[in-house]
């Protein structure tokens, strides 16, 4: 009995580590990638129209949406997020995530008033553009970590998801 409780908590630490991967690493990444893909769309909008001619709304909100969640679990599993509390950091995230993809979008939609109806030159400044953004809000929470008195090791990040079910199972 002892050996299959011993394999049913290994199996469930491989879980959350493999959910903090997928959560806190991956889909950052996938989000990065759409918060350019999604800039790219706003200054040439007959790309998507021409490759998803029925749903190209679709795709273009679902760029969206995974930037929003990417920005968002981003910040969420920030250190210097990691004292504060768990409806806090949501807070937070969610507002920094809004404010960063919407003044993106701004500045996009700006951008392609502004720039010649060269697609070429468009897509160019959207890449750069959205690249310029990613990089800037990465150095602006690496230094936000380093002000961090305690560090925070990769084990407190795969306890992320623990913690956060042990918070709301005692809400």
């Amino acid at each position: 009995m002892s050996a299959n409780k011993w394999s049913w908590k290994m199996e469930s630490l491989n879980c959350r580590r493999y959910l903090n991967r997928v959560s806190y690493s991956i889909l950052p990444v996938t989000g990065a990638i759409s918060h350019t893909a999604f800039a790219v769309h706003i200054l040439d909008r007959s790309l998507l129209g021409g490759c998803f001619p029925k749903w190209h709304l679709a795709v273009a909100n679902g760029l969206l949406f995974n930037a929003h969640l990417g920005v968002g679990l981003y910040i969420y599993s920030r250190p210097c997020l990691q004292k504060a509390s768990i409806s806090h950091r949501v807070l937070f995230s969610l507002y920094g995530s809004a404010m960063f993809n919407f003044g993106s979008v701004l500045l996009f939609g700006t951008g392609k008033q502004v720039l010649l109806e060269d697609r070429l030159i468009g897509s160019i400044y959207a890449i750069l553009a959205s690249l310029c953004f990613l990089c800037v809000g990465k150095y602006f929470f690496d230094f936000l970590d380093r002000q961090v008195d305690s560090r925070v090791d990769v084990d407190d990040i795969d306890n992320v998801t623990e913690a956060v079910v042990e918070e709301l199972s005692t809400a």
